[in-house]
Formats: structure tokens, sequence, C-alpha cells
């Protein structure tokens, strides 16, 4: 079995059996999170998590209590607990420019200076005029991991609008959906990308030919397995490896987007777009911002077609 996929089911099985019943809200988003940056869930760097998130904040503050903020510090600071005092330090000059929420914690998680901050607030001011943007604008978070960027924040926007609009062109809907696959390549890529475009147009085609439709769900998939330069003879091993998920984890596949979790997996271990020198895993990022971008019925799969 792929040692990645192993070390999957491994977070898996730990977090079910540390946190029980109540895992069942996060317990695939924080394994393949885990997973993806090599970590094996420990129950004790967890709770020197969340014990950082207390001592860095007041008692009535409702991150001390939050699943998901917790469980984004501990995949952040697993093996550096007290770098988490610094992130929330970051976070009260982040809610001093924006509202303080549940995602305002998660988008501190990957600030590293005051001067990110502001690149985040030029950022979205410059992705706002743009059409891809200005009606479906991205979450704080999504914008920190973009801001992360080193390029000007003008080039980042302006690579999102050629992006999405390549895309609607090549028959992706005008929607959220293409507007965050946009967003993901621009992460990876940084400016309008040529060769990790073209190799989206190949994967497309191929699944347009294999499936009955082209679905929204697929969009992020794809995305991500164009910047970890996929070919489509390996289309096999990757249906290989999501029916082993979808087996393992006995879940209706239409509830969630098992294909995307077994993307982020297989890729884990590959090259992701031409990515900058980054504290945190920068493919952690890219998983970031293709988890939380797709909802609604999945039926995901793509056939197995021909390794040909």
């Amino acid at each position: 079995m792929n040692a990645q996929l192993q070390l999957f089911f491994t977070n898996i099985d730990k977090i079910v059996l540390y946190f029980g019943a109540d895992a069942k809200y996060f317990y695939i988003d924080l394994a393949l999170k885990l997973t993806v940056r090599n970590i094996v869930f420990n129950y004790e760097d967890y709770e020197k998590a969340r014990q950082q998130i207390k001592t860095n904040t007041k008692w009535y503050n409702f991150a001390r209590v939050n699943t998901e903020i917790i469980n984004t510090y501990y995949v952040h600071y697993a093996k550096e607990p007290e770098k988490i005092g610094e992130a929330l330090n970051l976070h009260k000059s982040l809610s001093k420019q924006f509202t303080r929420h549940d995602d305002s914690y998660i988008a501190a998680a990957y600030l590293k200076s005051e001067q990110h901050i502001e690149r985040i607030d030029q950022l979205i001011k410059d992705l706002m005029t743009k059409q891809s943007v200005k009606y479906a604008p991205l979450k704080l978070s999504t914008s920190a991991m973009l801001a992360g960027r080193t390029e000007d924040t003008k080039v980042l926007a302006n690579s999102v609008e050629q992006y999405y609009q390549a895309l609607v062109s090549f028959g992706y809907e005008r929607t959220k959906d293409t507007t965050n696959t946009a967003v993901i390549l621009t992460i990876g890529t940084g400016d309008f990308h040529q060769e990790s475009f073209a190799r989206l147009k190949e994967l497309t085609t191929y699944i347009k030919k294999t499936e009955k439709k082209l679905k929204p769900h697929h969009y992020n998939t794809i995305a991500l397995l164009s910047l970890a330069k996929f070919e489509v003879h390996q289309f096999p091993a990757l249906h290989d490896m999501h029916e082993e998920i979808c087996r393992f984890l006995k879940l209706d596949r239409r509830q969630f987007n098992s294909l995307l979790v077994a993307t982020q997996i297989y890729t884990s271990t590959e090259a992701i777009g031409d990515l900058p020198s980054y504290d945190v895993d920068f493919s952690t990022i890219i998983f970031s911002a293709a988890e939380h971008s797709n909802t609604g019925s999945y039926d995901s799969d793509i056939s197995a077609g021909s390794a040909d």
C-alpha cells in the first residue's frame, strides 16, 4: 500500500480513537492535512497546541473551544507549539483591519509578519476590480494563503483573472468553483503559467472523454493534478487509491469529495507548482484552499480509463 495512504488510514484510526463520536465532524479533514505534512497524529502534541491557545487568549475567547481553529493550529505547529503565541499576536493586528471570526483565526495561522497583513489588504482591493472575484469574494484565510506568495499583489490578482477567463473559455462554468480553481492555480504558480494550464487542458479533455459531463466538483481536483505535473497514464493508480479510501471510510461518496481527498494524498509527495520557500509546507496551503471550496453532492469518481 502507498505509504501516504497508510499514514492517512493510521491518522484516521488515531483521531477516531482519541475523539470518539465527536470525530465524525472533522476526522477526514484533520487526517488529510496531517498526512500531506507527513505528521502522525499524537494526542500529547494536540493538547499542547490546545493549551497554547488557552495560554494566549482570554478565558471568554471562542478560539479556545472552536475545533476547526484548534485543528488548524495543531496542523501548522504540531512540532513547534510555542509559535502559536506569535500567530495569535498577529491575529490581534489582523482583527484591527478585518472582522474577528472563525476564519480570521485560521487566516492568522498563515501570517508571517505585519507586512503580510498589509499585503492581504492590498490583494483584496486588487481582486475586487476583477470580474472573477468581484461577485465571489474569497475567504480571508484564502486571501492570506494567496498573499503568502512573493509576487506583487496586482500580479496575483491579474493571474487569478487570467486563469478564470481561460478556464471559462475552455468550458468551465462561471461559478465560484471556477474562481477557486483559478486561485489554487495562482497559489501554485504566482503569475499565469502556460505549461500548467496546458496540462490542465489535457487532463480536462481526458475527463470529458471518459465521463458524461465535467462537474464543478472536479475542478479543484484537476487543478491540483495539473500543479503536480500529473499525467494521464497515472489515472488508474489514482482510481485505485480512491477506491481504497472509499472502502476504508465506508461513507457515501456523494456526501464528501472523496476523489479530491484521494488526489490530495496522491500528489502530496509530488512537486506542486512553482512554489517559493515557506515555513509551512506550501502543498498544505494549496490543499487547504481546495478543501474549503466545494460543497454539495459529489458522486465523485473519474474512470480508471486506459494507461495508454
